[in-house]
């Protein structure tokens, strides 16, 4: 099956995709304004079956959550734990580092 010869235009596709973008966002708007949320106290509660259910019973327990990944990484953390700043800055400069050394560490795999 053979189509003939193509066309591709860069600027005729990235217009194409922020029309569409566009289109997409003006639905949304439209409806919101059609249907704007009414939160009720069913609307919100978790659906227990029709039995009553605490907040309590619902939600899971953050210490019970993490506690694996503390100790598997407890080693790292405390070699880590005396950089913690508090800083938003210092958190964003940790991320890109750590992308930055996964992105080197990919590139000299793929060679």
């Amino acid at each position: 099956m053979e189509f003939g010869a193509g066309f591709w235009g860069p600027i005729i596709a990235t217009g194409v995709m922020l029309f569409g973008v566009f289109i997409g966002w003006l639905i949304l708007r439209g409806s919101q304004r059609i249907t704007p949320p009414r939160p009720t106290k069913e609307k919100i509660t978790t659906y227990a079956c029709g039995e009553e259910s605490r907040i309590e019973e619902t939600q899971a327990s953050t210490e019970q959550f993490y506690s694996p990944v503390r100790r598997v990484f407890s080693g790292f953390y405390r070699y880590i734990r005396p950089s913690h700043s508090g800083d938003l800055r210092t958190y964003l400069l940790w991320i890109v580092s750590g992308f930055v050394i996964i992105l080197i560490i990919i590139v000299l795999a793929w060679w």
